[in-house]
């Protein structure tokens, strides 16, 4: 299995399509696999049934497509309005438009390289392109969380 590192300054290689780690997160904070009441506090109680997702693959293409669509579309509009109208080419337009390229950015650039690989649970884009895509998803992220503080 190709491993994708996250930092160059950090040598540990870590596993992309892996969730292990979001498990037992979501089992720490929401409880799922809490003792159920009146088992005793020993760890002895029953157990609550683990509540899961069922992903076979399609819902989450389903959902990526969806989302990929719209922010693909939405955006284009929101740029070819702001470009075509000079009327509209205000200072809270331009910032409007900024955060919507780079929303489309992030559609285009980083959701297709962040659904393949956790379906193929293989990284196949080679080492070049995962270290464009860590940029990217942080470029993007970073410019949408400074126009809006």
């Amino acid at each position: 299995m190709t491993r994708c590192v996250w930092s160059v300054m950090d040598p540990p290689e870590y596993d992309v399509t892996s969730t292990s780690w979001l498990l037992a997160v979501t089992d720490n904070a929401t409880g799922w696999n809490a003792t159920a009441p009146g088992g005793g506090g020993g760890g002895g109680g029953a157990r609550w049934p683990r509540r899961s997702f069922p992903d076979d693959g399609y819902t989450r293409v389903g959902l990526y497509a969806v989302i990929f669509v719209l922010a693909v579309a939405g955006n284009s509009l929101v740029i070819a309005t702001l470009a075509h109208d000079r009327r509209m080419r205000t200072v809270t337009n331009l910032f409007l438009l900024n955060l919507a390229v780079s929303d489309l950015l992030l559609a285009v650039l980083c959701m297709p390289f962040t659904l393949i690989p956790t379906l193929l649970q293989n990284f196949i884009f080679g080492k070049a392109m995962c270290i464009l895509i860590r940029y990217m998803q942080g470029a993007t992220d970073h410019t949408r969380t400074a126009l809006v503080n």
